[in-house]
């Protein structure tokens, strides 16, 4: 073989060995770069896989610090409470040791007193819880009808302030929607003169209880009793006993006239015959109302104005009797 064969076969074999290098060198460029890329890829899953795992790890703890300051903040309300209730039963104490003095303060003063006077007390007692238990009652009824009436309208009328009443008056008995006039002037002109006799009789008795009537269906029971005071003669005031009227209750027997408004108030009726001697303009007719006639005593109180008269109302208790007593209050008139 000739030299420039050779030669041309050593190039050739050059060239091919060249090739496979390239090739090869290739290769192992791809295969870098696509481990790169792996690499890469399973860096980034795995970030956000432990990201998401974090996550999820991150609102058990958030979930528990939440309880945690829940069950700090109820702790505290709790020592604010206990602190609450231990000022309060304090507080209690206090007030109850001061109810017992004065009830002790009270039994002290009940035991100076006369048998009348513990009764007094006891019946004005009785008659505020009456009072209270009556004004209950009123407004639970009124809140039922409410519920089951339409709206009502209310007429105003303009007596805007009421006033004692001082003047003449006119007793008037409402009960089970009638009215029946009550001939007070005459019940106590007949008591003045009943006391005095009634004193001369009983001269040495502390307490004098008596009944006059019937006048006009009513009876009167009354109490009267015997002090030492100052009294005067208009030149010299000495201690003496005196007799001086307690209270005195009225009892309607089946004789009373009980008529409607309208009857009452009628040419014929018993309250229009006992207006007619009376001026409007210094009268006042006192009603005592017993529980089932405020409707009733509401329209008398509307007529009674229009034609001039005032009118004060009395709230009786059903059961109670109409009385009067030197302790007592006076009516105030609209």
């Amino acid at each position: 073989m000739s030299r420039r064969q050779q030669s041309e076969m050593v190039i050739g074999e050059d060239a091919f060995l060249d090739t496979v290098a390239n090739l090869v060198g290739i290769l192992i460029i791809l295969v870098v770069i696509v481990s790169t890329g792996t690499r890469t890829a399973a860096q980034l899953i795995t970030e956000e896989q432990f990201q998401a795992a974090e996550k999820k790890l991150d609102q058990p703890v958030s979930t528990a610090s939440h309880i945690e300051n829940d069950l700090v903040r109820q702790q505290e309300q709790l020592a604010e409470h206990t602190l609450e209730v231990a000022y309060r039963s304090a507080e209690r104490n206090a007030i109850l040791d001061r109810l017992v003095v004065a009830k002790q303060k009270i039994d002290e003063e009940k035991s100076s007193l006369t048998e009348s006077q513990r009764a007094d007390i006891e019946e004005h007692q009785m008659l505020s819880a009456m009072e209270r238990q009556l004004a209950e009652l009123l407004q639970q009824q009124g809140d039922d009808q409410s519920k089951d009436k339409p709206p009502i309208i209310l007429q105003h009328l303009p007596t805007p302030m009421a006033k004692t009443v001082f003047g003449k008056e006119i007793h008037l008995m409402i009960r089970d929607g009638l009215i029946t006039v009550i001939p007070w002037d005459r019940l106590v002109a007949m008591l003045k003169d009943e006391a005095r006799n009634a004193v001369a009789r009983s001269t040495r008795r502390d307490r004098i209880a008596e009944q006059l009537g019937p006048i006009e269906g009513f009876n009167m029971d009354y109490v009267m009793v015997s002090k030492r005071g100052l009294v005067s003669n208009g030149n010299s005031t000495a201690m003496a006993q005196m007799i001086e009227l307690d209270k005195f209750e009225l009892e309607p027997t089946s004789e009373i006239i009980r008529e409607s408004l309208d009857a009452a108030l009628g040419g014929n009726g018993r309250l229009r015959i006992e207006m007619a001697g009376y001026n409007a303009r210094e009268t006042t007719v006192t009603a005592w109302v017993y529980p089932n006639s405020f409707e009733t005593f509401r329209q008398l109180k509307e007529r009674l104005y229009r034609e001039g008269f005032m009118s004060a109302a009395r709230p009786m208790p059903d059961g109670m009797r109409i009385g009067a007593s030197p302790r007592g209050s006076q009516s105030s008139a609209q």
